[in-house]
């Protein structure tokens, strides 16, 4: 029969306890430090004749954009968002595309939206974005941002 030394018994649950809170915190801390969304907007014309090609994320603290001031994200408005990221169905994109002519083909903008834990982007000349709460929350935010003084 082996002995167990003393300070190896008082090692052994501590390193387990360590081992289960590492691996249940594994994918939940890889996941949170992924933005909450991020939208990439693209077309129309910039300087020396360059696509102009924007991209805004939400993190779970902060809304920010190039060119922009951040800010703060409220905790109530986290939840909100998070809640309609849940709801986001890729069923509901197949059945809604989008209809029309791309702002692209007329040097408007397309947005492109990613939203944490949900694979496919969505892709506002692909899909109609419009009945997506998700989307309509985002642009909800992003029209907050304040340009950056020059």
């Amino acid at each position: 029969m082996r002995r167990i030394s003393g300070v190896t018994r008082l090692l052994a649950p501590i390193l387990t306890a360590l081992a289960v809170c590492a691996a249940a915190g594994a994918g939940a801390t890889r996941d949170e430090t992924k933005p909450l969304v991020v939208v990439v907007r693209h077309g129309g014309l910039c300087l020396a004749g360059s696509e102009c090609r924007f991209v805004f994320r939400i993190t779970d603290t902060t809304i920010s954009g190039e060119g922009y001031r951040s800010r703060a994200l409220s905790p109530a408005v986290r939840r909100s968002l998070l809640s309609a990221i849940h709801e986001l169905d890729a069923a509901y994109l197949r059945r809604h595309p989008f209809t029309g002519t791309c702002p692209i083909a007329s040097d408007g903008q397309e947005s492109i939206y990613r939203f944490r834990g949900f694979v496919p982007f969505i892709p506002s000349c692909k899909y109609d974005v419009s009945g997506i709460r998700a989307v309509r929350l985002t642009e909800r935010l992003l029209v907050t941002l304040k340009r950056k003084a020059r």
